[in-house]
């Protein structure tokens, strides 16, 4: 927010109109003040016919706000608290409406005086419903870009001019707060995402939201998994730094009304979400879906009209114990995430691997636990700061930058896209390319105090991690189709399943099929076709899960190339079955 002088510091004014400027300092034209209003150094007067009284402190009417559709028309406020820190409001007038007690209450939060006499509030009330301004500020109910401005709930990076200004829901409860310097920042939390790749990948990732829209990437995010020991929260702290204090950082035990609101509230910034387990099972998958695609449900009003859904382009970072398809499949009913969501939103191994837990370099610290404890605390210190910098150095730059992110993605993509690798492994290695691209553009402009490669070769080692992780290159629906016919055999193979030539066998309760040994003396598994489409592939394709075990080498097929084969067998006779054979769990 550019720098304003107040009416405090103008004490060479010596009559009412040079005061009543001092109102609109900033403005092109002077404000329109209600009959018997004036402004003087120390607040806002009014005059009923008794004497001038003051009824609030000195605040300014900057300008009249309105959306883009000449709708949610309000007044842009700045005035200073007692400390001399300015604020800036964009007052809804439709929160006139009533009797005032929700804008008293706004201002006296931000450290205004307002007169407590009855008189004095009806007095105030009047003056803001009345006053009129010439100059026009558009209103948004989100932050992020806007005719060329960066809006956050308490200032505008980029005003020029045609004033943006955030008249949202957050406009007073929020956290993008700021504490300390640039340099503090660099030397507190950044410096420590070299050489340690998740704090890097981390911090990276919060540069992401203010490219999102000019590269026209879609959002996603990253989900960092492992026990509450390993340091996952550190590397949260270090990234919710970027934009505002540890508050940043939120929880995921909310209802998707809620998280829906915290997602716009973080539009083109960065989303934080804290204990993944705290989020009900069931919806685990839907609403971390919800989140990477930016568009909220259609509600509808009271008057059962259609609401306008929210929508948000973030960029978000999570954290829990587990992966977000083992939660969603935690439910008892074996769902698991689609793995579009699963490409969304990266879900990586917070362990280093390297012994010392989140970290592989220690960066003079004692141990893991020594070097986490320093970031938070730096984290705690010094924030709010590098977002917003990064923000002004792309102001009148962001169309060239942005041709450099999208080059550096597809340089990161040709480098590092496995052979072989299938479009979820391309995509995803497009994400971990457009977090070292963002990492690196906020190195280049000296956001980062980081060399040249830090967040590219961050970006590999976690890319790395997560093709292991995920058990190769191929289709993620492939390897689950195995996993799950892989997985009820383990649980079911010793208990339901009859051995085919064997009648002095124990009777099988609940019989899932039969088994035979091969010519190794290895199980081969029988499965009739109602059991594998009912219980072995339940939540998937039967016809596909064949097909991949099949191309796999795990299912025999007969000489037509079928995935069913007939066979003969006790009690039944001649029938068909899916057979499953020993090389699903890794034999040769």
């Amino acid at each position: 927010m550019a720098n304003v002088a107040t009416a405090m510091d103008m004490a060479d004014m010596k009559d009412d109109a040079a005061m009543a400027d001092a109102i609109n300092i900033g403005s092109k034209r002077e404000p329109k003040l209600p009959s018997g209003y004036y402004i003087k150094p120390d607040g806002l007067y009014f005059d009923g016919g008794e004497g001038p009284e003051k009824i609030a402190g000195p605040v300014r009417v900057v300008a009249q706000t309105r959306d883009r559709n000449s709708q949610a028309w309000g007044l842009l406020l700045r005035w200073r608290d007692d400390d001399g820190v300015e604020h800036q409001w964009s007052l809804p007038r439709s929160l006139m409406a009533g009797d005032g007690r929700e804008v008293r209450s706004a201002l006296l939060d931000g450290g205004l005086y307002v007169s407590p006499r009855t008189s004095h509030r009806n007095a105030l009330q009047t003056f803001l419903a009345s006053i009129r301004v010439e100059d026009r500020a558009r209103a948004v109910t989100r932050v992020g870009w806007t005719d060329g401005a960066f809006a956050l709930p308490d200032r505008t990076i980029g005003e020029d001019g045609h004033l943006v200004v955030y008249q949202g829901t957050a406009a007073l409860d929020h956290e993008y707060r700021v504490s300390g310097d640039l340099g503090q920042w660099q030397k507190s939390v950044a410096v420590y995402g070299v050489g340690n790749s998740r704090i890097a990948v981390a911090l990276a990732s919060a540069f992401v939201g203010p490219l999102l829209a000019a590269i026209g990437e879609e959002g996603g995010g990253v989900h960092f998994r492992g026990p509450s020991s390993i340091g996952k929260s550190t590397t949260l702290l270090a990234a919710a730094s970027v934009w505002g204090p540890p508050s940043f950082v939120r929880q995921w035990r909310a209802t998707q009304n809620g998280l829906e609101g915290l997602a716009e509230q973080a539009n083109e910034t960065l989303l934080i979400l804290d204990e993944l387990a705290q989020l009900d099972a069931k919806e685990a998958g839907s609403v971390a879906y919800l989140l990477a695609n930016g568009t909220g449900k259609s509600r509808a009003s009271q008057s059962g009209e259609a609401k306008a859904a929210k929508r948000w382009r973030a960029f978000f970072l999570s954290s829990g114990e587990i992966s977000l398809s083992d939660h969603a499949k935690s439910d008892g009913r074996g769902r698991r995430s689609a793995a579009g969501q699963e490409v969304r939103i990266l879900d990586i191994e917070a362990d280093a691997g390297e012994g010392l837990g989140l970290f592989e370099t220690l960066h003079g610290a004692a141990t893991g636990e020594a070097l986490s404890r320093i970031i938070k605390a730096g984290a705690a210190e010094s924030y709010g700061i590098a977002g917003p910098s990064f923000v002004e150095r792309l102001i009148g730059r962001l169309d060239v930058v942005a041709q450099g992110v999208r080059q550096g993605i597809d340089a990161f993509v040709a480098e590092n896209m496995p052979k072989g690798g299938n479009g979820q492994v391309s995509r995803a290695c497009r994400r971990f390319g457009l977090i070292a691209a963002a990492g690196e553009t906020a190195a280049r402009l000296g956001v980062l105090p980081w060399g040249e490669g830090v967040s590219i070769d961050a970006a590999k080692k976690v890319f790395s991690a997560w093709l292991v992780s995920r058990g190769g290159v191929g289709a993620a629906e492939d390897e689950a189709a195995a996993d799950q016919v892989r997985t009820f055999l383990m649980a079911h193979g010793m208990s339901r399943f009859q051995p085919v030539h064997d009648d002095t066998s124990a009777p099988i309760y609940n019989r899932a099929g039969f088994w035979r040994a091969d010519a190794m003396e290895r199980r081969e598994y029988l499965i009739p076709a109602a059991t594998w489409k009912g219980e072995v592939c339940q939540g998937m394709d039967p016809k596909s899960v064949a097909q991949v075990l099949a191309a796999r080498g795990f299912l025999g097929v007969d000489g037509a190339g079928k995935y069913s084969v007939p066979v003969t067998v006790p009690g039944i006779g001649k029938s068909r079955f899916y057979i499953v054979l020993p090389a699903i769990f890794g034999e040769e």
